[in-house]
């Protein structure tokens, strides 16, 4: 991507399509657009939502892993906690010292019935993260009031039972969501399997949200399209289409799914 940019014309657009990671070349290069949503992006929201629903007697609290090394993900996080000026209490632990630790949550969390503790982990590792949701689960059963906020590869690690999503009020902040029930959704599936006899994988509706966005936006832009990005917030099948011009002239997605994990296995999108 970078070879590519390095040789195009300033006047011709290049679409990174892919990769996440990319959002660095759009503050070297005016003429990319980086169409997945940055991780930076992802996680200041999710501080961002967490902050906005703290209300008088929250105890907002940043869990890390002690010992591990910091890799760009979780600077990212913390990036994101401090920037946002959130009054949190920060509590670090390695995974060796888990079963202690609901001692050291009990000291900085509020038993208020009528407050909560809003939890942030900022890792990656699913092995601790799995120790940070058990505990916290634990926490519940002594009756605190918890929600908890993680990045969106929680999802995806295996280790952790989807009942303590739900017990945790799970909240998560996503570049990516397909919610099944959308009819938009269950029509594109119909089509899909008529036409090629097999299931949409995630990259299939990527591909189409890319290809259907870009097409509309040339249709009604023309040559000029570039000119109209920002006005043309679209919220297709899996990505939300938010894009923002950078200082340096390049563009960002900015588009954000929220989704709850809630009572009765529900998942809600916000």
């Amino acid at each position: 991507l970078e070879k590519l940019l390095k040789i195009a014309p300033e006047d011709k657009m290049v679409v990174s399509p892919l990769d996440q990671k990319a959002e660095k070349l759009v503050y070297e290069y005016c003429n990319m657009v980086q169409a997945p949503t940055p991780y930076s992006v992802i996680y200041n929201d999710l501080i961002s939502w967490m902050k906005s629903d703290m209300v008088d007697g929250d105890v907002a609290i940043v869990i890390t892993e002690k010992g591990a090394k910091a890799s760009d993900a979780v600077q990212s996080m913390m990036a994101a906690v401090d920037s946002s000026k959130i009054d949190y209490k920060a509590l670090s632990y390695s995974i060796l010292e888990g079963r202690d630790i609901p001692e050291s949550l009990a000291g900085i969390m509020t038993a208020d019935e009528t407050a909560c503790n809003r939890v942030f982990i900022a890792s990656e590792s699913e092995a601790f993260v799995n120790d940070v949701v058990r505990n916290l689960n634990l926490m519940i059963h002594q009756k605190y009031d918890v929600v908890l906020y993680a990045p969106g590869r929680i999802r995806n690690f295996e280790t952790i039972e989807v009942d303590n999503f739900h017990n945790t009020d799970l909240h998560v902040s996503l570049g990516y969501y397909i919610d099944y029930e959308e009819a938009r959704v269950k029509e594109f599936l119909l089509k899909y399997r008529a036409l090629y006899n097999t299931e949409p994988t995630q990259f299939s509706f990527q591909g189409y949200d890319l290809t259907r966005y870009f097409i509309e936006l040339c249709s009604r832009y023309g040559s000029n399209w570039k000119g109209g990005i920002e006005s043309a917030d679209t919220k297709m099948l899996q990505s939300i289409f938010r894009f923002r011009k950078t200082e340096t002239g390049g563009y960002i997605n900015t588009g954000v799914h929220r989704i709850v994990y809630g009572d009765g296995y529900q998942i809600m999108s916000r």
